[in-house]
């Protein structure tokens, strides 16, 4: 202010009096241009913000007719799936007969339901409302053994009337969309029980209301708001009601036990609900848009959005195209303004506004300065503090006048005070900056405070410096949080390694125990095929030898007879016949047993006899294709021999085949055995009619011979068993 008096001064009472008068003229030139652009640009923002308006009414209604064609289409795609479920065969035996197999069909189908389909739950109610079967049955909300009869879903399928309904689950307490069938008898007369399909809201919640700014609410016939991207308007009253109301809401029990609060919103008094705004409990006005739902009477999708900022996005464009016009105006309106002014007018002007916006600088600088939540501090070159923030002094607990003067490194800690001296100070002194610099500060009350310090040197015209400007920035809790995550990550790396180790040593274990029981079943079967060929030994030796001896006797005495006892000849002669199919039998059991063409050619021959043998004793063609074969152990010969026996003789008992074709090669992995046939195939995993196949058997030979078997089969489609085995070099 001093300058400006002095400056004004140097001018006589004349120029003072056509300086005043120019500014006269001047300000009544800027209040016309003001009073005009305000007066147009109001006519502009009424016109603008009346269409703003508009597009937003018009945009919320298509995006609502939108959101509600995909929400009618979400809450009706289940409909046909739960009338196929409601024709399953499972489902009408069990309604008529109850049992544990006919309920474990029946849970097996709504579990395929559920699991398909991504359902909630899916489940079956008999005539009385009583759930008999459940795809939830194993959780501690099962819906199995409940009754459901109040629900109004089930009045009316069990009158023959699908429906679909909106509720919150009285077991679950989730919400969600039920769709209900009647299950009817084979002649589709009589009603056994109902269909029930449960899926959750939540798709609708997160994917279809979520990505709106607006608050999106879908409300049944008494207002009671089921859905909304706005958690807290859930499950409340989007009007309020009367006692009556809220009793008829209660005694449906669609909704829970309440309490439904209300949401707050109101009908606008002044504008009622037909202009299409509502007041909430805080008097704020919201555009309000509803649409109903197809298939749903009463059920209505409304969006609300706040009127102020409907009225903030429509004064936005506004300015931003008004904008750049008055700035125009303005600008021309201070060319002329400078016509008129005189270079000393000027003069003074730019030096009051100059002394002005210093003023309110330094006032800026000063507020910023002591008011910004970190720790700010200045010194000299002497270390000296001249100047610190009123969070610096909070933090340490000094007054400011306890701390202007002191030295900076006296409230250091002894480390961090001889770092200061001998690197940091050098250094800043000599550079004019430091970043990230880490110190220790002791407050007023004893207590270490870990700051981390950045400093810019302030310099005069000679480029010395002359104070710092520092920022201090508290690590304590930082530091103190990154020791317990070292202490942490120390504790978890021991815990890491000692189960590790626990898991080798379990690890070795299993697989000394796998071992031992491998060698036993080894030691199991080569017991068995050692029997084998002892019982088939003495079978083949023994009472061959004996049964032909016999035969030989019978035969001299058929020939004795036949001219003393024509009779006795003829029995003897049967005596004969029985005699020659008792050896042969004990000729085959022999070779079943332990084929002695096995150990005496190889498995190709082997194989290529039993095929030869199944041939003869069906009416099945047998095809066997042998390709060159390396020489191997009796061991390995021996468990692919059973295994293609074993998985002929299933397909000639169970398969109903035409043709079995078994086919032995070698290829890059080994010796691939490959049994095929044409039959009726079975479910591997569920079937338990064939359990008892050997399978099993196969497998663990496979095993023992350190090889894989494989085996696929398909309904109607027949049945292949592969082996493959590696061979040692």
């Amino acid at each position: 202010m001093s300058l400006c008096a002095k400056s004004l001064k140097k001018f006589n009472h004349a120029d003072i009096l056509v300086f005043m008068r120019l500014r006269i003229i001047i300000l009544i030139l800027a209040l016309f241009v003001f009073l005009s652009a305000s007066t147009g640009g109001f006519l502009y923002y009424y016109s603008f913000r009346k269409a703003a308006f508009q597009k937003t009414e018009t945009n919320a209604y298509s995006r609502l007719k939108l959101l509600t064609g995909h929400l009618s289409s979400y809450l009706s795609e289940h409909i046909k799936p739960v009338k196929t479920l409601s024709g399953i065969r499972e489902l009408k035996t069990v309604l008529k007969d109850t049992n544990l197999e006919t309920i474990y069909r029946a849970n097996k189908i709504l579990d395929h339901f559920a699991q398909s389909l991504d359902l909630d739950v899916s489940y079956l109610m008999d005539k009385n409302g009583i759930t008999l079967c459940s795809s939830n049955r194993n959780a501690h909300d099962s819906f199995v053994g409940h009754d459901f009869s109040f629900r109004p879903y089930y009045k009316k399928a069990v009158n023959g009337i699908a429906s679909t309904y909106l509720a919150l689950g009285t077991t679950s307490s989730k919400r969600g969309v039920y769709y209900a069938h009647p299950v009817y008898d084979e002649n589709n007369s009589d009603i056994l029980g109902v269909a029930v399909i449960k899926t959750s809201v939540e798709f609708v919640e997160t994917k279809l209301f979520s990505k709106s700014d607006d608050s999106l609410l879908f409300v049944d016939t008494n207002g009671v708001i089921f859905i909304s991207n706005k958690d807290e308007l859930r499950f409340k009253l989007l009007w309020q009601l009367n006692e009556e109301n809220i009793s008829k809401i209660e005694n449906s029990r669609q909704f829970g036990n309440g309490p439904w609060a209300w949401s707050g919103f109101s009908r606008d008094k002044k504008n009622h609900i037909k202009d299409g705004y509502v007041m909430d409990k805080n008097n704020a006005r919201y555009l309000f848009t509803s649409l109903d739902v197809a298939n749903y009477p009463g059920w209505k999708i409304i969006s609300l959005r706040n009127y102020k900022e409907i009225e903030r996005q429509a004064v936005q464009p506004f300015v931003r195209v008004t904008g750049p016009v008055i700035i125009c105006v303005l600008i021309l309106t201070g060319f002329l303004a400078l016509i008129l002014y005189r270079l000393g007018s000027l003069e003074i002007t730019k030096r009051k506004k100059a002394e002005k916006e210093l003023r309110l600088s330094e006032e800026r600088y000063r507020h910023i300065y002591h008011k910004t939540p970190v720790m700010l501090h200045s010194i000299d070159i002497r270390g000296r503090i001249i100047r610190v923030s009123d969070h610096w002094v909070e933090v340490m607990g000094y007054q400011r006048e306890d701390v202007i003067g002191r030295q900076l490194i006296s409230f250091f800690t002894p480390e961090s005070k001889k770092y200061a001296v001998n690197v940091i100070f050098p250094r800043f002194f000599s550079t004019g900056f430091c970043k990230d610099v880490p110190y220790t500060y002791i407050k007023k009350n004893g207590e270490n405070l870990d700051i981390m310090l950045s400093c810019y040197g302030v310099k005069d015209e000679n480029g010395d410096i002359v104070r710092s400007l520092a920022v201090s920035v508290d690590v304590t809790e930082k530091n103190r949080t990154q020791k317990d995550l070292q202490i942490a990550k120390e504790k978890l790396s021991q815990y890491s390694h000692d189960l590790e180790q626990q898991v080798k040593k379990r690890t070795a274990q299993l697989e000394k125990t796998r071992d031992n029981l491998k060698n036993l079943s080894k030691n199991i079967i080569d017991s068995q095929e050692r029997e084998k060929a002892v019982v088939a030994g003495e079978l083949h030796d023994h009472l061959g030898q004996v049964l032909t001896a016999l035969r030989f006797d019978a035969v001299w005495v058929e020939k004795y007879l036949t001219d003393i006892d024509e009779a006795a000849g003829k029995r003897a002669g049967k005596m004969c016949s029985l005699i020659d199919d008792t050896i042969t039998d004990v000729r085959a059991m022999a070779y079943r047993l332990r084929p002695r063409v096995l150990d005496d050619l190889g498995l190709v021959d082997a194989l290529e006899s039993l095929l030869s043998d199944f041939e003869k004793r069906s009416n099945v063609s047998c095809v066997f294709k042998a390709g060159q074969i390396p020489k191997i152990d009796d061991t390995l010969a021996t468990a692919l021999y059973r295994i293609g026996q074993e998985a002929v003789t299933n397909a000639l008992r169970h398969s109903n085949a035409t043709t079995i074709t078994v086919e032995l090669k070698t290829d890059k992995t080994g010796i691939v055995l490959t049994i095929q046939d044409n039959g009726c195939g079975f479910d591997l995993f569920n079937d338990k009619e064939f359990a008892g196949f050997g399978l099993e058997g196969m497998k663990e030979r496979a095993d023992l011979v350190e090889g894989k078997l494989d085996i696929s089969s398909r309904l109607s489609e027949g049945t292949t068993v592969c082996c493959k085995v590696k061979i040692k070099g």
